[in-house]
C-alpha cells in the first residue's frame, strides 16, 4: 500500500512518541527526531514510498542514536497483560467456529498505542462484524490446499487471541507456523514475548523472520524464513503493517486479518475507518 498525504501525520506522531520512549534527553530527543523526520521526508521525495517500511527505518535509526534498542518494552509489556485480562473477559463470548475464531483473533487488533485504554476496551468489548469477509474463499483454500499455513502474528498482547484459532486449525489437521519479529520493533510480537507470558510450548512451531521489522519484508527475511514462506499453502497475516507491507503482491495465499485503524488503509481496504476485515486482495 503506497503512502497517502494523511500518513505523514500519523508518522511524525509515531516519531515523537518513539523518541519519547527512547531517550528521556531533550538534546538525544532532538537528534533522533530531527534524523527522523529526515528520512521520512526523503523517502516521500522519492515517491512510491510504504508507511510501514518508511517507519522501519526511522526506528532503526531512533535505536541506533538513543542507544535504545527497545523503546517500547514497557509499553508492549502493559498493553500484553491488559490483553492477557480481556481475552479471558471476552472468550466466553465466541463460538469455536472458524468464523468465530476469526472474529475473535480480529478483535485482539483493535489494540493501538494511539488510542486510550478505555476507548480500546469499549472497542473489544462491542460486537465484531466483518466489513469484508473473505470466509467462504478461506474455507474453500482450507478443502482444496495441503501443506503448511504461515500465520503472521502482529502485537505482542494478540497472541492470546490468535491461540484459539492456531489450535483449532492445528486440530483440524493443518500444519500451522507461528510467526514472529526476529526483534523488537514497536509493539510487535517476538519469541522472547511468547516465552515471557508463557503461551510459547501452545504456540509452537514457532518461527521467525529473522528480521526487525513492521509489517514483513521478505528482501530482509532471513534465507530459513523465506524457504517457509515459498512453501506456504495459505498465509494468515494480522495487522495493518502486513497489509501495507503485502498487499501489492497479488498473492492469492494471502488472507489479511486487521481493524482498518486509519484512513488510508481503510480507504484501500473499501471500508470505514475502525471496520474489521478479512479479506484477499486478489
Amino acid at each position: 500500500m503506497k503512502i497517502r498525504p494523511e500518513c505523514f501525520g500519523c508518522l511524525e506522531r509515531l516519531v515523537d512518541l518513539t523518541v519519547g520512549l527512547a531517550t528521556s534527553d531533550p538534546a538525544l530527543q532532538e537528534r533522533a527526531r530531527r534524523a527522523a523526520l529526515g528520512i521520512i521526508r526523503e523517502e516521500l521525495g522519492a515517491g512510491g514510498a510504504i508507511p510501514a517500511m518508511i517507519a522501519n527505518r526511522f526506528h532503526l535509526a531512533i535505536q541506533e542514536l538513543t542507544g535504545n534498542p527497545d523503546p517500547f518494552a514497557g509499553r508492549k509489556a502493559a498493553e500484553t497483560a491488559y490483553l492477557a485480562g480481556m481475552q479471558e473477559r471476552l472468550a466466553p463470548g465466541y463460538g469455536e467456529d472458524l468464523e468465530s475464531l476469526l472474529k475473535f483473533a480480529a478483535v485482539g487488533n483493535a489494540i493501538d498505542f494511539f488510542r486510550r485504554e478505555d476507548e480500546v476496551t469499549r472497542e473489544l468489548l462491542g460486537q465484531v462484524d466483518f466489513g469484508i469477509s473473505a470466509l467462504p474463499r478461506f474455507h474453500e483454500r482450507l478443502a482444496a490446499a495441503g501443506g503448511p499455513i504461515l500465520y503472521l502474528a502482529d502485537n505482542a498482547g494478540e497472541q492470546f487471541f490468535d491461540r484459539p484459532l492456531v489450535a483449532a486449525l492445528r486440530q483440524w489437521g493443518w500444519q500451522v507456523y507461528y510467526a514472529v519479529k526476529g526483534g523488537p520493533i514497536q509493539n510487535d510480537l517476538t519469541r522472547e514475548d511468547l516465552e515471557a507470558s508463557g503461551l510459547g510450548p501452545a504456540m509452537e512451531p514457532v518461527v521467525s523472520t529473522g528480521s526487525r521489522t513492521v509489517g514483513l519484508t521478505l528482501a530482509g527475511a532471513s534465507p530459513e524464513f523465506r524457504e517457509l514462506y515459498r512453501e506456504a499453502r495459505l498465509i494468515l497475516a494480522k495487522g495493518m503493517g502486513h497489509f501495507e507491507t503485502l498487499s501489492h503482491a497479488g498473492d492469492a495465499r494471502l488472507f489479511f486479518l486487521l481493524q482498518a485503524k486509519c484512513e488510508p488503509v481503510a480507504r484501500a481496504l473499501g471500508v470505514a475507518r475502525r471496520t474489521f476485515v478479512f479479506r484477499t486482495m486478489t
